[in-house]
């Protein structure tokens, strides 16, 4: 109705239901990506660049339905999971959506590293990883709880992990050298 076509007109410009997620959610991944990456580079440090990333997926996991892209990203990742071992090319977009996160995080954990924030001996990847995974539960949560999971929750849980992420020293490399 957005878009002034009839759901059958739909089916002229994608080739099913499948195709249409798929290009949504594409255009969704790309357009959070493009918009979070051009925050975080024009925060002044990694103090501020590590908070808008939090805040962008707190944001994600507690908007409200019908409010804008932020209303459907939550939704739609919740979606893309529940189909990822049905269909390959929502796995694709899943594993790009991942790499260019882990990308954007990494560059924030580097920058931490390299002005004595973190121990040398961080593995970056690692934490990364960690990072991203913690802040996509966010989004579970709101899916198991509906809109009693509000933003006040989701932004202690998240705080709480990164700040006891921050004090704890690494663990010893496997091979007795660092963890980079």
């Amino acid at each position: 109705a957005a878009v002034g076509l009839s759901s059958g007109a739909i089916y002229t410009y994608f080739d099913s239901k499948e195709d249409l997620f798929l290009q949504a959610f594409a255009a969704l991944v790309r357009d959070e990506e493009e918009a979070l990456t051009r925050a975080v580079a024009a925060a002044p440090d990694t103090h501020a660049k590590a908070r808008l990333a939090i805040d962008f997926f707190v944001d994600l996991a507690v908007a409200p339905a019908g409010e804008g892209m932020r209303g459907v990203g939550g939704g739609f990742l919740v979606h893309a999971w529940a189909q990822a071992d049905e269909s390959p090319q929502i796995r694709q977009q899943l594993l790009y959506r991942r790499e260019q996160f882990n990308r954007l995080v990494e560059s924030i954990v580097e920058e931490a590293v390299a002005a004595g924030e973190l121990p040398q001996a961080t593995d970056v990847a690692g934490l990364a990883g960690a990072i991203g995974s913690m802040l996509d539960g966010l989004l579970v949560q709101r899916a198991e709880a509906g809109s009693a999971f509000g933003r006040e929750q989701a932004r202690r849980q998240a705080d709480a992990l990164v700040a006891a992420l921050l004090r704890m020293e690494p663990p010893p490399a496997a091979n007795g050298g660092t963890a980079n």
